[in-house]
């Protein structure tokens, strides 16, 4: 399989919901210091590693992580499975478990191949969306449900964004490596996360939406829009961006 990376979960106040572990094989959890025996009660089976409680922030937690694991996948807490996009209407989409975590470590090393910094699946669970002829991008936005950096980048992390930071990575990574590795033919399904507790659920509402947007622009200027409706699907989020990279 060449060389394995860790697949980090950051998890805040959500120690009995955590749903990723039941859909991606050999995941570890990452929580701060405080919360750490209430998440080892409830998930067992489950690596923890924990961060001080003076981190705080998802974009603080990423950069630690980063920072601790270097090569690493890190991925939502309230995942409910990986799906394929390349569907027939009827068919399952479900991915198992010790797939998805082969997937994982398949694309990890496509990008540690093909000497790309930043690796994620696709954004669109849409099989309408999908192109058969186009099954990766080498460049674009990556999820931010789900990505992964490779060791030695120059990719960091903004603590001025409160919920956006697959935005600034993704600007950030084309600006300094110019291609990044997305696969298109894969996705995640994740809990409704207005309706989830915890995590980054109590932080998201329009203004820090809006809020982002300002810093983002700061950053990469006209590349950066707001979201607008299309004829496949409608803005779901005001104040929501995209990040248009010229190449």
């Amino acid at each position: 399989m060449g060389k394995e990376i860790k697949i980090v979960i950051p998890s805040h106040l959500r120690h009995d919901r955590v749903t990723t572990t039941k859909a991606i094989d050999n995941c570890v959890l990452c929580v701060s210091e405080s919360q750490a025996a209430l998440y080892k009660e409830y998930n067992r089976k489950t690596e923890i590693v924990t961060h001080p409680d003076s981190l705080i922030g998802i974009t603080a937690k990423r950069q630690w992580i980063y920072d601790k694991f270097g090569s690493v996948f890190m991925v939502d807490d309230d995942v409910l499975q990986m799906s394929r996009v390349y569907t027939e209407k009827g068919e399952n989409t479900r991915v198992q478990k010790r797939t998805a975590y082969e997937l994982i470590q398949q694309l990890a090393n496509i990008a540690i191949d093909m000497n790309a910094y930043l690796f994620s699946f696709s954004k669109n669970p849409m099989p309408m969306a999908y192109n058969d002829l186009k099954p990766y991008n080498l460049t674009g936005t990556v999820m931010g449900g789900g990505f992964g950096l490779i060791e030695n980048s120059k990719i960091h992390f903004n603590s001025k964004l409160h919920l956006n930071e697959d935005y600034f990575i993704s600007g950030v990574n084309a600006h300094y490596h110019r291609k990044c590795l997305i696969d298109n033919r894969f996705t995640f399904k994740f809990r409704n996360t207005f309706e989830n507790k915890g995590g980054l659920a109590s932080f998201r509402t329009v203004n820090k939406e809006l809020e982002d947007t300002l810093v983002l622009k700061k950053y990469f200027g006209d590349a950066i829009e707001l979201k607008k409706d299309t004829h496949l699907s409608k803005v779901k989020v005001e104040g929501s961006r995209t990040l248009r990279i010229p190449f």
